[in-house]
């Protein structure tokens, strides 16, 4: 599998599929979540209120993955990672590694070879940049997937740059 970064809007981004970093609760509020909803229109975020409605649950679990339409948005399908806790609103390398397996798993369900997913955990719930980045190359790296390419989206030119550094170092 090929890692690549893009530096800008996870709703800009080349891919099949696109990831969002939410809260239990999938409400996209802020961050890669707000762009979904924002971009692709409130059927995104009817889709998620309907997975919480048929599941019977107010929330999903840590690490968990949820896919819905895209809604407006050019993509196969929005797949949205649980990226901390609801309780503490903090994250781990270990979160963050299982959020990444199991967008895998979505992605091969519809058979994207393409997805793009933003650095998972580094806004709201304060899981440093680095260890995120690590987290999710390590993840990457032992998964077994079709998934051809996965596209690290980061909105920071910086930052961006350090991916892309980290990527190639562990290439």
């Amino acid at each position: 599998m090929r890692i690549s970064v893009f530096n800008g809007d996870i709703a800009d981004a080349p891919a099949d599929v696109i990831c969002t970093s939410t809260n239990a609760r999938l409400t996209l509020m802020m961050g890669t979540g707000g762009s979904v909803r924002d971009r692709g229109g409130f059927e995104v975020l009817r889709a998620c209120e309907e997975l919480l409605a048929t599941a019977g649950r107010t929330s999903f679990g840590v690490g968990s993955a949820h896919r819905t339409t895209a809604g407006k948005l050019p993509y196969k399908a929005v797949i949205h990672c649980v990226a901390s806790d609801p309780v503490t609103h903090i994250s781990s390398p270990e979160i963050v590694r299982v959020c990444v397996k199991n967008a895998l798993a979505h992605a091969d369900a519809i058979d994207a070879k393409r997805v793009a997913m933003p650095v998972f955990a580094t806004g709201h719930a304060r899981l440093k940049f680095d260890r995120a980045v690590d987290a999710m190359i390590a993840a990457l790296r032992e998964t077994q997937t079709n998934v051809e390419e996965v596209v690290l989206v980061i909105d920071d030119r910086e930052r961006a740059a350090q991916a892309a550094q980290t990527v190639a170092r562990t290439a």
